[in-house]
């Protein structure tokens, strides 16, 4: 991995923490939906619990994975400036 200029560094980085962000809100979204649903048939309650659940779970992982791939990429983006 190539060693970026500061301002290339800092968008990416803006950009993985906005991604981050995005996957919390989806995250919040589906658990309030979760909470506060109201379903016609239990059939309907079934499939659409189902649904906000992969969607947690999703999130949940997609949250993990970025905020790993920065956090791992970081020494690449940000080297220590000689003393």
């Amino acid at each position: 991995m190539k060693i970026l200029n500061e301002n290339k560094a800092l968008r990416i980085r803006r950009i993985l923490r906005l991604n981050i962000l995005t996957a919390f809100i989806v995250l919040i979204v589906a658990i309030y939906m979760i909470i506060t649903g109201e379903y016609a048939s239990l059939q309907e309650r079934q499939s659409a619990d189902s649904f906000y659940n992969i969607l947690v779970t999703g999130s949940i992982l997609y949250m993990a994975l970025v905020w790993i791939s920065c956090v791992m990429s970081k020494p690449f983006w940000f080297p220590k400036k000689p003393d």
